[in-house]
């Protein structure tokens, strides 16, 4: 479980702008795409004047996509242009927000999480994606450069499908969907390797197995606690009326609503199952013991009376008729070995072998 470590904002005045959470990129990359039915253009770049002078630069739509969080003069610029809030700063620079919107006077911002699967160590990274909608703007922030926006960027080059004929909430919903659609890859991937475990379970578990199963759940409980909070996000942006107000995007935000009470669904029902394993594995490891120990009792069982006849024919008294008998040693091992078998036949009629 990750353990949030703020203390070093500890004493400073709200709406420092510092970096808080894991820095995962110490560079910033801004990329620039303004568009409109007819236009487009596309620019990146890290340099503070050429930012200036694009930031000022007219268009129908502006869209700032900014990877990484290590210049922090680049993203205050960018607040200062745009009149962004200094908490909506800081809170886009702090990395371990619950998703979440907030309506501004003049803008939206929210708050989400993009979820990838690591198939080196299985684990599901989060990372904290923020998108703040204005009248003809949209900003994108991800905590590293990536290409989570790449194939949107393709698509507004080649004008494929509606998104330079529509307003900034549009593409603000077709991010979200991005975002959401990653979710069911996760999912997809979390689902293989839940199968996996449990046929290992079934077959042949081991200490490793389960320590899967262990990793798996504490998986899906970050999954879930991304994916929950962006659900009562959505409703909150459903019923804003400051963004989503046009009725097409708002029937498109409602289908991402449906999506995502989907993916919910499935994790609960992962997270069950994975419980449901701990318990088949327990089951099993306890089904062994109880082999184990009746093999054990058997044995034991077989041995009581072979200790008892030893100890009869051990006792040494001077008047045992057996004492002096030519044949009284292999009389006793003869009547040991019958006592033996009769009671592993005995046992295996009753199928307690």
């Amino acid at each position: 479980m990750k353990i949030f470590r703020q203390s070093h904002k500890a004493g400073l005045p709200p709406g420092t702008l510092i970096h808080a959470g894991d820095l995962k990129s110490k560079t910033s990359l801004i990329t620039f795409c303004k568009y409109g039915d007819t236009i487009y253009r596309e620019e990146k770049t890290d340099d503070l004047d050429k930012i200036n002078s694009l930031l000022r630069e007219p268009a129908p739509v502006t869209w700032v996509n900014i990877d990484g969080l290590g210049r922090i003069d680049l993203l205050s610029e960018i607040g200062s242009y745009y009149k962004l809030h200094h908490l909506t700063l800081e809170d886009i620079l702090n990395t371990e927000q619950r998703p979440r919107q907030e309506a501004y006077e003049n803008y939206t911002y929210i708050i989400c999480r993009a979820l990838v699967f690591n198939e080196n160590n299985g684990d599901i990274e989060s990372e904290q994606v923020s998108l703040i909608i204005g009248s003809n703007y949209v900003i994108s922030v991800s905590e590293r450069e990536t290409d989570l926006f790449k194939a949107m960027r393709k698509r507004i080059e080649a004008n494929k499908g509606s998104v330079r004929k529509q307003s900034p909430d549009y593409l603000a919903y077709a991010l979200l969907d991005i975002i959401v659609d990653q979710y069911y890859i996760v999912i997809e991937k979390a689902g293989e390797r839940l199968e996996t475990l449990e046929e290992e379970i079934l077959a042949e578990a081991d200490e490793s197995t389960l320590q899967g199963v262990h990793r798996l759940r504490r998986n899906m409980i970050s999954m879930r606690q991304a994916v929950w909070p962006l659900r009562e996000a959505l409703v909150g942006l459903e019923q804003s009326e400051s963004v989503f107000d046009q009725p097409s995007v708002a029937l498109h935000l409602r289908d991402v609503y449906s999506h995502v009470v989907q993916i919910i669904d499935t994790v609960d029902i992962y997270r069950e199952m994975l419980s449901g394993l701990i318990e088949i594995y327990l089951s099993s490891v306890n089904n062994k013991l109880n082999e184990v120990m009746k093999i054990f009792t058997i044995f034991a069982a077989i041995f009581i009376p072979l200790t008892l006849i030893s100890g009869i024919y051990g006792m040494n008294f001077v008047f045992m008729p057996e004492l002096n008998w030519l044949y009284g040693y292999p009389f006793a091992l003869s009547l040991m070995a019958a006592v033996a078998v009769v009671m592993l036949l005995y046992f295996k009629r009753k199928k307690w072998l």
